[in-house]
């Protein structure tokens, strides 16, 4: 049985506009399939700023959500369309986040 929960409203960044589209022409999710994965890539954001390391421990969880988003919304998208929106396997996608996350400091903070 699905749960109705009205349309999705995603917020792309501009840069990640074509790759969504690609994305979502080539997986074609359903509503409950596209709910699925942005809840899980919410989910799997909060989860790795919870375990953020301690160089991004001022970061808030909006600012690291926003910085994700800016840096990896349609890989994390396609990665969470790929699991099916499974929250059994939010792990995989929160160490895709973290990795993302990594190579971003890497280059930017060092």
């Amino acid at each position: 049985m699905s749960r109705r929960r009205g349309p999705v409203h995603l917020t792309i960044p501009a840069h990640h506009t074509s790759d969504v589209i690609l994305i979502l022409l080539t997986r074609a999710p359903d509503e409950d399939e596209l709910h699925a994965a942005h809840y899980l890539v919410d989910n799997a954001v909060t989860a790795a700023w919870a375990l953020r390391p301690d160089a991004l421990e001022p970061v808030s969880l909006d600012h690291y959500r926003q910085l994700l988003h800016y840096v990896a919304y349609a890989d994390l998208l396609d990665v969470a369309l790929f699991l099916r929106g499974d929250t059994k396997k939010i792990r995989t996608l929160m160490d895709h986040a973290t990795q993302h996350m990594d190579d971003f400091t890497a280059i930017y903070l060092a």
